[in-house]
């Protein structure tokens, strides 16, 4: 397990392109070493903002009560089925392709600055011009061919990885009433999924994105036990 842990450190110290790894016996040190590590951070995180909200440190804001609104089996399958396969897809699925990287990158950075705009006309018009963008950008490194953009791709790689990551956590202010960044205390409230993201991101390069969508899976899953328990 500390292996796998240092091997994590590693990586983020510099993220990149790893070749794939088949060897099922890393595969579930690794599980295993991530779990505990961010179930361990959230646990502590959870007790800092605790201690915050009751020294009145920080502005609380309610959490979406999943369980009231769908019940417990459709919790568990929102949460353990849905959540996973389509966060996956959309966060990690591009980090193992270039042209999909783009896209992520113009779409998420459109989606960053129309949550803070209203208008629905003035929302669809920024995120036609982030596709425009993307495909404007695909095109120009096509010209340049397949060698500069491989070069360009491996060295912003890193900002990817943690931008990806980031947003991650960012979209994850949704589940909380009346929080936006114009809060300070959304960091709390969302760190440990953006820590989340890393894990996933690692998980998703080193063996594949079916394994970071059951990575997720198993996390919401004792994030939902530990709900249930301690509601």
């Amino acid at each position: 397990m500390k292996k796998a842990l240092y091997d994590f450190y590693q990586f983020l110290k510099k993220p990149s392109l790893l070749k794939k790894q088949k060897d099922k016996s890393l595969l579930f040190k690794d599980f295993a070493a991530l779990f505990l590590l961010d179930i361990l951070f959230t646990a502590l995180l959870v007790g800092l903002l605790y201690i915050l909200l009751h020294f009145n440190l920080i502005s609380k804001h309610e959490g979406t009560d999943l369980l009231k609104e769908y019940g417990v089996w459709g919790t568990l399958a929102f949460a353990c089925i849905l959540a996973p396969l389509l966060e996956e897809v959309f966060f990690r699925w591009h980090l193992r392709d270039l042209h999909g990287t783009i896209y992520f990158a113009f779409l998420s950075l459109a989606g960053l600055i129309a949550s803070q705009i209203t208008g629905a006309w003035i929302q669809f018009m920024i995120v036609i011009v982030a596709l425009i963008l993307a495909a404007f950008s695909i095109s120009f490194l096509r010209r340049k061919g397949k060698f500069y953009s491989i070069r360009a791709w491996k060295k912003t790689y890193p900002f990817l990885f943690f931008y990806t990551a980031i947003v991650f956590g960012l979209i994850h202010l949704t589940n909380y009433d009346d929080l936006t960044i114009s809060d300070p205390s959304f960091v709390f409230y969302i760190a440990s999924q953006a820590l989340g993201g890393l894990s996933l991101g690692y998980l998703r390069i080193k063996y594949g994105l079916i394994y970071s969508i059951l990575f997720h899976a198993l996390f919401n899953l004792a994030a939902f036990s530990l709900m249930i328990l301690f509601p």
